[in-house]
């Protein structure tokens, strides 16, 4: 579980994966096959919380009364992953209670979505009446994202239970006392035409960019201007280099390689996430791994906090 400190809003990465996670479905290589083996070798796909502690909000907890109320912070998801019921676990500190189920966690104050690939979206079911039963739970997307939600009838119990707000690219969205996330459009593989954005999250001290998945730097003009101009960038390292693809078609996604020679004048802002279980950086020691904090760039590590 993991703690926070008062009066300050923090971003903190629940996940450092490409979707599937590690261990990844149905693989043995030996990344996969040792997490499988281990639980502590298991990491999370990718997904960030924004925790805001500065003005504790009562909630009436079961019982009643004086001593049935207490102080809780904000709490934001940025992506619902196939990991989430683990990562809100980690966040049972500043969640608290229920206000009213014995042996539950209240629900987050909002879940933001980046786009609609199963690492980004797979996690919403477990919100439904048959787990953990939202209620009137504030769902920020794309227009068009939002609406392929609402029309998957699969999905219906769940989307009575949501409750939509769409918010076109560029749009932003005042979470209070100057703590504000605005989506930013990225190009991404688009099978649906639902979009893909990143989201700048600007704090009353800092900004911060979440970027999980973007398929290439040359395709997005605006990227060096972007990212100079927030403090802390996450963004995608899904593959360190064409060696890892093992002689397949360049997928779409920058490679770490790329990222660091277009951005070594960033260093110090940079953040890698959003890890394939084939990325060499994984590894501790390793030259790949190596390379990268001599370049003075980042890795995400579940846990890792920026106050922002």
């Amino acid at each position: 579980m993991l703690t926070f400190r008062d009066d300050s809003v923090t971003a903190v990465i629940l996940g450092n994966m490409q979707d599937a996670g590690l261990p990844h479905a149905g693989c043995t290589c030996a990344r996969c096959t040792a997490a499988f083996q281990n639980p502590a070798q298991v990491q999370y796909a990718a997904c960030l919380a924004v925790v805001d502690t500065r003005k504790k909000r009562n909630t009436e907890l079961h019982g009643g009364g004086t001593e049935g109320h207490r102080e809780r912070a904000s709490v934001y998801l940025v992506d619902a992953t196939p990991d989430i019921k683990f990562q809100m676990n980690l966040l049972a500190g500043v969640l608290g209670e229920h206000p009213q189920r014995r042996n539950r966690l209240r629900q987050p104050d909002g879940v933001f979505l980046t786009h609609a690939h199963m690492g980004h979206i797979g996690g919403l079911p477990q919100l439904s009446k048959e787990a953990m039963f939202v209620n009137g739970l504030p769902l920020y997307a794309t227009p068009a994202l939002c609406e392929l939600i609402e029309q998957t009838r699969l999905w219906s119990p769940l989307v009575a239970e949501l409750d939509f707000r769409p918010m076109p690219s560029g749009a932003s969205v005042d979470l209070g006392d100057g703590l504000v996330v605005t989506a930013v459009p990225v190009p991404h593989r688009d099978e649906w035409g639902v979009g893909t954005v990143a989201y700048h999250i600007q704090g009353s001290n800092q900004s911060l960019l979440y970027l999980p998945d973007i398929d290439s730097w040359d395709e997005w003009p605006e990227a060096e201007a972007t990212l100079s101009s927030v403090d802390v960038a996450l963004v995608d390292a899904s593959f360190y280099s064409r060696e890892e693809l093992g002689g397949r078609a360049p997928v779409a996604h920058p490679l770490v390689t790329d990222t660091i020679s277009r951005f070594t004048h960033l260093a110090d802002r940079m953040v890698l996430t959003h890890l394939n279980h084939t990325n060499m950086i994984l590894d501790v020691g390793s030259v790949a791994e190596t390379a990268v904090h001599q370049a003075n760039f980042r890795i995400a590590q579940t846990g890792d906090q920026f106050i922002l």
